[in-house]
């Protein structure tokens, strides 16, 4: 018996319609560490987080789902968890031969098709297909460290009609007031709210380290980004500094007037502002770079900042792909363009698909056999 369930035996609305009803005496909520910070700043705005967090989501989701039958006895049940612990480490020599051999003898052989379950992971909504929907979910995932999908059940408690991904940045979590690890309900902030029962809820999360019996942080998953966060700093600041430099963005520095003999030349307010604008105009201004600037009189220029060249831009903005990657658990030699090798863009490609993508996967198919499969009770040994 599920908790909603005792609360319908106790009269109370399993789909309340305030916080503070969903919580009990504990209104209080856990909210993501920096908002939709990871979004607009992260993904939106760096192009290096972007690339990564696409790449690792399309390519995750170009891994097709079924549902197979588990076949009678306990033979099949026993080479089912063989099947699950091979196939997290298929990297290991003769472990993918391994895999192969107790999938075999775990399923039935033919992909079930047809049934209310194989149709919702064909098609879990009207406007995505299971590509655009396991890209989003995988995207999510990788970028905030939560995966977050509800299924609706038109409030019946009965199958799926449809899977709907909940954006991250505003889910918000009702932790229970008794137990550290349970989770009373959820809420969409959208609009006016949006709640959401727990058992509606798939929450796939991240391990995060950061125990908090008082906030319940440890309850939410933990984005890449926040570990990098001076990388993401770094980064943006360097793909800024080298925007405004390839635009001509100005002399870090100020024009002094070259004393003649010993008369130091004096400028009143308005006539420093007209040779200011005309520095602006004539010498600084996007359609004039390279070209030679005349000035009427000697002048000393008084240097502010660093040349492109003491900064060196280039091999920050490189510097921190190298980082994102390791972040982002990808091989650099995909995104480097001086070492991408054929030889070693592949090694990279197996090394990517075999320590990254295929445990997340792995992690995702135990999360959807445990929350999906016994919304169909007559499929209960199916997965």
């Amino acid at each position: 018996m599920g908790l909603f369930d005792i609360f319908k035996k106790k009269g109370i609305n399993p789909y309340p319609s305030s916080p503070v009803q969903m919580v009990g005496l504990n209104s209080a909520l856990v909210q993501n560490y920096t908002s939709a910070s990871y979004v607009t700043e992260g993904y939106l705005g760096n192009a290096d987080v972007y690339a990564i967090v696409s790449f690792l989501a399309r390519k995750s989701a170009s891994i097709p789902w079924y549902v197979y039958k588990l076949n009678p006895g306990e033979k099949a049940r026993t080479e089912l968890m063989r099947y699950k612990q091979l196939s997290k480490g298929i990297a290991n020599r003769g472990a993918y031969e391994q895999a192969i051999i107790s999938r075999k003898n775990a399923y039935s052989e033919n992909i079930i098709m047809g049934t209310p379950l194989a149709r919702l992971l064909e098609r879990p909504n009207n406007y995505q297909s299971q590509d655009q929907f396991f890209e989003n979910l995988f995207g999510y995932r990788y970028l905030s460290g939560e995966g977050n999908v509800y299924g609706n059940d038109g409030k019946l408690g009965g199958q799926f009609s449809e899977l709907n991904i909940l954006p991250t940045q505003f889910l918000e979590i009702y932790p229970d007031p008794i137990d550290l690890y349970n989770i009373m309900a959820y809420k969409l902030q959208v609009g006016e709210g949006i709640n959401l029962p727990k058992e509606n809820v798939m929450h796939w999360a991240s391990w995060n380290p950061e125990f908090d019996a008082t906030t319940r942080a440890h309850l939410r998953g933990i984005s890449p980004l926040r570990a990098a966060l001076k990388t993401l700093r770094m980064s943006n600041n360097a793909a800024d500094a080298s925007a405004m430099m390839t635009g001509n963005g100005g002399a870090k520095g100020a024009l002094t007037p070259r004393p003649l003999g010993n008369i130091v030349p004096n400028f009143t307010i308005e006539q420093a502002s007209d040779i200011r604008r005309a520095v602006n105009e004539n010498i600084n201004y996007v359609d004039n770079k390279g070209k030679v600037a005349v000035l009427q009189t000697p002048w000393d220029y008084l240097n502010f900042g660093m040349s492109s060249v003491d900064m060196e831009l280039v091999n920050t903005l490189r510097l921190s792909m190298h980082q994102w990657c390791r972040v982002f658990g990808l091989p650099a030699v995909l995104f480097d363009v001086d070492t991408s090798s054929y030889n070693n863009y592949q090694n990279a490609m197996r090394d990517l698909i075999t320590n990254t993508i295929i445990p997340m996967c792995c992690q995702l198919r135990d999360e959807l056999n445990k929350w999906l499969v016994p919304r169909y009770s007559e499929y209960r040994d199916w997965e």
